[in-house]
């Protein structure tokens, strides 16, 4: 059965989640964002009582799409342009979010989105008076660049990560009405009354708000992804620049030294963050830990992959493969899970020194 059309309801924004618009129409009803998504009939709560589907705001169907028509008027296509299905075969890979959500505790970044948690940008918040924008929850999400700031990631007050929900994730609160301007985890059993806007972010560097622009511009299909002067599909784009991550957590610190003009800065936020990923080997393949590490593989890593041909390519991952090579992990599992562009794998390939026993992750048998 259908449900019956809300009295009130407020339109979603451009690059809005969906979660954030439920946050929304629920201030506009007064009542709280779980009792909201039981009007619309998304059927929430599960027998533990606990409000934390894995698809929430990740992947539409069709029974979603009827029933918040019938409660809202909002079409289907609007409501497809509020999930994460909106990456799917670029930053991320839907069919994997959901694997991983319904396997285990979504975990931050595994992979390289924050199912429940987000990002968030205090002047955006304030100007759009709390809609939180829908890629602010990738991985790689690190800096603002219409404000040109620093992305908030965690809250100053109560520490947790942004709308993570409390000590345990929930998509949707279902005891206060959660203001969209503020935390609202669930701390102790209340709401953490953190208003965002109030906080001062950091200036974010030039070459990093350039980088995010440009990763933005792909992902978002602004932009052609192109390796090496030759185009490659969105999704190996994208693995590409994992890989890139990767080799270079693998290589660290030595691989520091290697690169030109990498900032002070940057090497000391990508050795904390290897310390952290670090303590288990098998989250090297993870996203970014934070916004400020995200800043920091992007201010990296996209002047490696903007090429104009497969040499100068391969001589700008140079460094990042001869230190895998050194260190013994150019074959890494996380690296091997990737399905790279050829014109990717070839300039890896052509850098790995003749003689040494090593083996590609993207070339099967032998060594090089």
């Amino acid at each position: 059965m259908l449900p019956r059309r809300l009295a009130l309801v407020t339109p979603p924004r451009p690059g809005e989640t969906f979660g954030s618009w439920v946050d929304r129409m629920a201030r506009v009803n007064r009542c709280p964002p779980a009792e909201v998504a039981d009007l619309m009939g998304l059927r929430l709560r599960g027998a533990s009582g606990e409000v934390r589907p894995p698809v929430f705001g990740v992947q539409s169907d069709e029974a979603v799409r009827h029933t918040v028509y019938a409660a809202t008027g909002i079409s289907g296509g609007l409501v497809d342009g509020m999930h994460l299905s909106v990456f799917d075969g670029g930053p991320l890979s839907v069919a994997a979010v959901l694997s991983t959500a319904k396997a285990h505790l979504p975990s931050t970044g595994r992979e390289w989105v924050e199912v429940y948690g987000s990002r968030a940008c205090p002047h955006c918040l304030l100007v759009s008076g709390g809609v939180w924008q829908l890629w602010w929850k990738l991985s790689c999400a690190a800096v603002c660049p219409e404000h040109q700031v620093m992305l908030l990631d965690r809250c100053p007050s109560c520490g947790g990560v942004l709308r993570w929900g409390g000590n345990r994730p929930r998509v949707v609160p279902a005891q206060w009405v959660r203001p969209p301007t503020c935390c609202a985890n669930s701390v102790r059993g209340r709401p953490c009354s953190q208003w965002f806007p109030a906080i001062r972010a950091r200036r974010a560097h030039d070459r990093t708000v350039e980088a995010q622009r440009r990763w933005l511009d792909i992902a978002f299909g602004r932009a052609r992804p192109v390796l090496g002067g030759v185009d490659v599909p969105t999704s190996e784009w994208f693995a590409a620049f994992r890989a890139c991550v990767i080799l270079l957590r693998l290589g660290l610190p030595r691989a520091l030294g290697c690169l030109p003009g990498v900032p002070v800065w940057c090497g000391r936020v990508l050795l904390a963050e290897r310390g952290e990923r670090g303590l288990h080997r098998s989250q090297f393949g993870w996203g970014p830990a934070s916004a400020e590490a995200a800043a920091a593989f992007l201010a990296v890593v996209m002047p490696l992959l903007a090429t104009a041909n497969v040499r100068e390519l391969s001589r700008r991952l140079a460094p990042l493969v001869r230190t895998a090579v050194d260190e013994g992990c150019l074959a890494a599992r996380p690296l091997a899970r990737l399905a790279v562009p050829e014109v990717f794998a070839e300039a890896v390939a052509a850098q790995v020194p003749v003689g040494r026993s090593a083996r590609s992750p993207w070339r099967k048998g032998g060594s090089w």
